[in-house]
């Protein structure tokens, strides 16, 4: 499962994408074990070709999801078949989004530890970049339109085989983007599966 990773603060997200401060609101805060549902930060491009942060709901809810309660297990997409999946196809096509973040949480099936409250749990291994303060997960948004509440922006990141170097822990992780790749992505007319890596 690819849901839990860690987020930066707001001037690692700054100097990354040169976010002016016209273009967030504040909220940003690092968070260490951040969970599908939570408010987490996006970046869009914006009508001038600059990049643009917003505040997006962690797991994706189509917009023309109808049900008032959002669907389950949407927080990340499996990239594979991402583009054939009603959940995910409009916003591969066209709403993609880059998800900023410091690493993840890789959870080895093979490996018990006891929790703190004295559970039995997968041990959690923590994976990131060493030569990177930030990194880019490649992400999918929505606008959910409620039937009787606000719309609300939700996403999900794209998720794919792990790396030979990170099998031994989990058989998944996130798609991450080369800061090359975050324009080609971030624009619709580029074909999304080419960029994986």
């Amino acid at each position: 499962m690819c849901g839990r990773y860690v987020s930066p603060d707001q001037a690692a997200i700054e100097r990354e994408w040169h976010i002016g401060r016209h273009n967030w609101g504040g909220w940003v805060l690092p968070r260490f074990n951040v969970a599908p549902t939570s408010l987490v930060p996006i970046i869009l491009s914006g009508e001038a070709g600059d990049y643009e942060l917003w505040g997006a709901r962690g797991d994706l809810i189509p917009s023309w999801w109808k049900k008032d309660k959002p669907p389950a297990l949407t927080f990340n997409a499996r990239s594979e078949e991402a583009a054939m999946k009603p959940t995910w196809r409009q916003s591969v096509q066209s709403k993609r989004c880059l998800m900023p973040a410091r690493g993840w949480y890789g959870s080895n099936e093979r490996e018990q530890v006891e929790s703190a409250s004295g559970r039995k749990v997968n041990r959690p291994y923590y994976i990131c970049s060493p030569s990177s303060e930030v990194i880019a997960f490649a992400g999918l948004w929505s606008v959910w339109e409620r039937p009787d509440a606000p719309s609300m922006l939700t996403c999900a990141l794209m998720s794919k085989a792990a790396a030979p170097s990170i099998t031994a822990i989990h058989h998944r992780m996130p798609v991450v983007l080369a800061p090359a790749q975050y324009g080609a992505w971030l624009d619709p007319a580029h074909q999304p599966m080419k960029l994986r890596r």
